[in-house]
């Protein structure tokens, strides 16, 4: 590998080089200026759903639509008969600067086979939805009009087929779903141009590989070429490389040739997904002293290797902490505009995600421009799901099955974030459909490691230099601990999505799922050969149809499809943080406050990042000098500072400027306040329908029909309307199937109480002026005991309950519930937090405040609003609530629900009950459920991991539990 001079090799290929047995196509390498010289046919097309056998080489057409392009038809109102093609036609004219050039037409992607018409001729034919292809049509233009392009385009073929996509999406994805175009370039041209990295043993000096396919499509022998290189820096400095201009052979006429350049390069700086150093490499062909072909590339000194258990990014061993990316904007299916890649790679950055595994296709080249930019790691997967379930015939399986890997690799190899081929996802026949395409991979590009994106580790034969296992649980990470090879698991910890029924009650299960996720990756990040892991999913992959269907797999993503934070965002930016402090202690008599901290960067020491302390009206700056994958101590100097119950608050600021992580620590321990009440005289009465027990504030009276009680407050107004019913709510996996299909979207919140209860007796067990108790003993369907209510003379009243089971269940939330009126609508607390610190809006924000309803925004269905927001995730609303206001609130110190005309519910507690909170809308009323146990739910895909808190009851078990509230 290692040379120290130019090195030229010459390869003599036309599409299929010596000793290799499969085609490239040619995708010839754009001029520099391509912003400001392209002819863009993006815009408005003229569409016909149903065109006749003449409309591609009949310019006269009738009765068209018009139709925007990049996008799809169907999320555009259109409807064309399944199988059929559908018709796109416009016109475009050439500039004077294109005349005596080659002019080229470049498709990035259309859904799934085209064919190309130009002025009525037939150009070429594509098969193949996500990758690019071009076509020469310099002998069909006009110059002294307008030209004419008609495109055949089908969606169902065997490419959607072998992809799943359109099964995947659940509506047809047919249609110019990204940017297509014409340029010119010189009838002797660069047709290929690509680079790749390595380094002399010390990681210090480096050489640049380069491989140019020159074309000649002149008419007359081409003896006078050269090319010359140029590198600049990140500042537009040039970078010395030395012998930068070099000979090109002579070429015939119509001849192509490739070349292969080894230019050594000092001390270039290294692209890290942490460091994303880019420089830019110019190649420019000349005809002597003519310049005939300029072109760049943006490159980063980046050398992979697997060695053993562990895949080394420039010579050092890295964790993977990624998730999943579909293309995906909600009105637009999988057709995206509005720069939205780059913008997902900062949201996923500033969640600490350092690898995206792009399922299950090839992205718009813009996402990977936007990886090379900002410092992402990339996995790119060939167009392949499920393929097993298509039958390929053996005529088409080289178009189909190789050369899609074909395109992908060829568009894709010089990106410095690309560090894995991806053969494709959970697809069987591995010898049969991917073992050849595997080989052809690893010849294009010997640079990379490949992996067979499976359920289990050994589909692939054990052939590819990284395995892979879907959905491994949480014994996983222990599993492979040793394994030969390193192990991604690029589908794990998936995000709630399939059980609907529980996320329309509970948004706060999404909340639930964090601690879930941390423990699987720290697990995962201590396993020697895991190589790390990707959450399923990374977007919500919901599609809102123009007939208001709403389809696809749903609510799967930390990032919803308008790309707001969901709560499962906090949770990853916490889980997979690289700067994780942890207080040791409190401050000591010299004032000093000790800390611990890990370093899960995989390049970066923590002296790069800024560390920044704030307590009180003072704040400072920590330093720290932490190695990579090291754990070290620091210290705060706060002598001096006298902050009584405040907190300190640290920020990490990542060395590209976005916020790593917070957090808020005890500095002092807090002084708590003793709650103080006046005490009041009870008074009880009994009647033959109540037990009444009145104190100056409240009233509370007990139906001897039934055992509820009532609370009203001096004025008569209602507090509690009923109460207390026993919840024992199951798990509940259901959501009308794994996939939307367009059917009603509104899941009725599952919310089942406790039924059939019989009262069967009502004892007034202790009466004075202190204390007043009430035992109701009776029985429901489920469960039978007794409920004890106390009514104290310091205000408060409590309700303990005890129960034994009659049948088997599986609960998620066990606790009491009170119906309340409605106009106690604003809900309030300050709870205990997994993490220390959250965002105010998010569910699990440590103290919060939240409305039941906002009347100035829309209900939606479950699967959220179905135009852009304005808002946040957090106050999205359904017939139940805003998911703020309706979301479980882990383990609550208190709470209170408050009215306008001033009526109020504390709910006193000790940091281990829950509260939730939702709009019943059969009986208008309010819910208020205080809780003694709750788990993470039921999405059968994550329950591996959420079954290690689930609490089965048998017939006989008891549950029991004590619930405080006050009116004050």
């Amino acid at each position: 590998m290692k040379v120290p001079f130019i090195v030229l090799v010459l390869i003599f290929n036309c599409f299929l080089s010596r000793g290799q047995d499969y085609s490239i196509p040619t995708l010839t390498a754009l001029p520099k200026d391509i912003i400001q010289t392209k002819v863009d046919l993006n815009g408005s097309w003229n569409f016909d759903a149903s065109p006749k056998p003449d409309f591609w080489t009949n310019l006269n057409r009738r009765n068209t639509q018009n139709i925007q392009v990049p996008g799809q038809w169907i999320m555009q109102g259109k409807q064309v008969p399944a199988g059929q093609p559908a018709g796109y036609a416009r016109t475009f004219t050439l500039p004077e600067s294109y005349r005596g050039k080659r002019i080229k037409i470049r498709c990035n992607g259309v859904f799934s086979e085209s064919t190309i018409y130009v002025n009525g001729k037939r150009v070429g034919y594509h098969l193949g939805g996500f990758t690019p292809f071009e076509f020469d049509i310099s002998d069909l233009v006009h110059w002294d009009r307008a030209n004419d392009i008609a495109i055949a385009v089908r969606s169902e073929t065997l490419a959607d087929s072998l992809a799943s996509a359109s099964k995947y999406a659940a509506h047809n994805l047919g249609g110019i779903s990204r940017d297509i175009f014409v340029f010119a370039v010189a009838s002797t041209n660069i047709s290929s141009f690509h680079v790749s990295t390595d380094f002399d043993e010390a990681f210090r000096n480096a050489i640049l590989h380069t491989e140019l396919e020159v074309a000649n499509q002149s008419n007359q022998k081409q003896q006078n070429l050269r090319v010359k290189f140029t590198l600049w820096n990140k500042d537009t400095q040039v970078v010395p490389i030395g012998n930068e201009i070099q000979t090109i052979d002579p070429l015939s006429l119509k001849e192509s040739k490739s070349f292969k350049f080894a230019i050594p390069v000092n001390q270039p700086k290294q692209w890290t997904s942490e460091d994303p150093y880019l420089y830019t490499l110019q190649a420019e062909l000349m005809d002597g002293d003519k310049l005939l072909h300029r072109t760049i590339r943006k490159i980063g000194f980046r050398e992979l290797k697997v060695e053993g258990s562990q895949l080394l990014v420039n010579g050092k061993a890295v964790k993977l902490h990624g998730v999943n990316r579909h293309e995906v904007m909600p009105l637009r299916g999988r057709s995206l505009t509005d720069d939205i890649w780059k913008k997902d790679v900062e949201l996923f950055r500033a969640a600490n995600v350092n690898y995206i595994r792009t399922s299950h296709y090839p992205p718009d080249e813009r996402f990977l421009d936007a990886c090379d930019e900002l410092g992402m790691f990339v996995e790119v997967e060939a167009p392949f799901c499920w393929a097993h379930q298509t039958e390929v015939p053996a005529d088409k399986m080289e178009a189909l099955l190789v050369n899609q890997h074909v395109e992908m690799v060829n568009r894709d190899k010089s990106h410095p974030s690309v560090i894995i081929w991806s053969l494709g996802n959970e697809s069987l026949k591995y010898k049969e459909y991917f073992k050849r395409a595997g080989q052809v991979v690893k010849q294009m590009d010997p640079t990379r490691p490949r992996i067979f994106s499976q359920w289990g580790p050994d589909a692939d034969d054990g052939e590819l230099e990284i395995t892979n296992h879907h959905y491994p649980g949480p014994t996983g990470p222990d599993k492979y601990r040793d394994l030969k090879r390193p192990i991604t698991f690029d589908e794990y910890i998936h995000v709630n999505s399939y059980n609907r029924f529980e996320l329309s009650a509970d948004p706060g299960i999404r909340d639930m799922w964090g601690p879930l996720l941390d423990r699987m990756w720290t697990a995962m990040y201590n396993s020697k050969a895991v190589l790390g892991g990707a959450i399923w999913a990374g977007i919500d992959d919901t599609f809102f149809l123009p007939d208001h269907k709403v389809v696809g797999y749903g609510t799967w993503g930390p990032l919803d499809g308008w790309r707001r934070e969901k709560p499962e965002y906090w949770n990853v930016k916490k889980a997979y943080s690289t700067v994780r402090i942890t207080q040791v202690a409190n401050h000591d008599a010299h004032g000093k406050l000790k800390f611990e901290l890990e370093n899960r960067y995989n390049f970066t020491n923590t002296a790069a990042c800024q560390i920044v302390w704030k307590w009180g009206d003072r704040e400072g700056t920590a330093q720290t000098q932490i190695e990579p994958r090291k754990t070290g101590a620091f210290e705060l100097d706060l002598h001096g500072i006298d902050e009584p119950n405040s907190q300190l608050y640290i920020k990490v600021i990542s060395p590209l400027g976005f916020v790593v992580d917070e957090y808020l620590f005890t500095v002092k321990p807090q002084a708590l306040q003793v709650h103080k009440s006046l005490k009041t005289t009870l008074v009880t009465k009994a009647s033959t329908a109540n037990i009444t027990v009145s104190t100056k504030q409240n009233s509370f009276v007990f139906d001897k029909s039934n055992g509820k009680v009532t609370v009203s407050n001096a004025k008569g107004t209602t507090l509690i309307q009923s109460g207390a019913n026993l919840m024992l709510l199951p798990l509940n996996s259901e959501g009308r199937g794994i996939q939307m299909l367009g059917d009603d979207q509104n899941f009725e919140p599952y919310n089942p109480l406790c039924s059939n209860w019989v009262a069967q007796s009502i004892l007034l067990k202790e009466s004075s002026a202190d204390k007043v108790v009430i035992e109701v003993t009776g029985t429901y369907a489920q469960a039978e005991g007794k409920l004890n209510y106390t009514v104290s003379n310091d205000g408060t009243f409590t309700v303990t309950y005890n129960f034994k089971l009659l049948q088997d269940v599986s609960p998620r939330q066990i606790g009491l519930v009170f119906d309340i009126p409605k106009e106690l609508d604003e809900l309030s607390w300050d709870r205990v937090g997994y993490w220390s610190y959250y965002p105010q809006q998010h569910l699990g924000a440590l103290q919060g405040r939240a409305k039941a309803f906002n009347p100035q925004r829309p209900i939606s269905v479950s699967a959220g609003p179905s135009e852009k927001p304005t808002w946040d995730w957090s106050e999205d609303q359904t017939t139940a609530g805003t998911n703020l206001f309706r979301a479980t609130k882990q383990n609550i110190r208190s709470a209170s629900l408050v009215a306008g005309d001033g009526r109020k519910i504390n709910v006193l507690s000790n940091g281990q009950q829950h509260l939730r909170t939702w709009r019943d809308v059969h009986t208008d009323a309010n819910k208020l459920l205080v809780a003694d146990y709750i788990n993470a739910g039921r999405e059968g895909f994550l329950s591996s991991h959420a079954e290690l808190d689930y609490r089965p009851l048998k017939r006989n078990d008891q549950v029991s539990g004590s619930i405080t509230l006050n009116f004050n």
